[in-house]
């Protein structure tokens, strides 16, 4: 296999992914909290995809079908997966989340989760229920510090 063909592909998938979530994230404006449901907003956008919609993750597959540890492709995987978290992380940060690297472990394995389960098919909407979880999840781990601070808790 072709490293160099792999990673073309990857930085063009890297790039129409960062151009989905910046739309998500533009309409999602200021708030953090909106900010962290971004996220699956943008996976959701992603799975109703016309190009090529969203069968799996092709990072992760690339990963565990042809990275062996130390390789170049599992740099690279493991490189787009930290620069989300670190996005993540500063936007859970940002939202007052009072364990922010919890939250965003959570929503991670919230968000891989709907990628795996779509690609199998053994869950209907995955990044629809995805996103609904991750609202739960983030209201319930902010919320608590919002409160103890003073700031009324929005209605749901």
């Amino acid at each position: 296999m072709n490293t160099a063909a792999f990673l073309a592909y990857f930085d063009g998938r890297r790039r129409r992914w960062d151009l989905v979530l910046e739309d998500c994230a533009e309409v999602a404006r200021e708030d953090p909290r909106a900010q962290l449901l971004a996220v699956f907003d943008a996976l959701t956008e992603w799975a109703h995809a016309p190009c090529d919609g969203f069968r799996s993750n092709a990072f992760v597959n690339a990963q565990v079908t042809l990275a062996e540890p130390g390789s170049v492709i599992r740099a690279v995987v493991t490189q787009h997966k930290r620069a989300l978290r670190t996005r993540m992380l500063t936007l859970a940060e940002a939202a007052g989340a009072p364990d922010p690297g919890l939250l965003v472990d959570q929503l991670l394995l919230i968000l891989e989760g709907a990628i795996c389960t779509r690609s199998l098919g053994t869950v209907a909407e995955p990044a629809e229920k995805a996103r609904h979880t991750a609202d739960q999840l983030i209201a319930a781990a902010i919320a608590p510090a919002s409160v103890a601070r003073g700031v009324a808790r929005p209605s749901m």
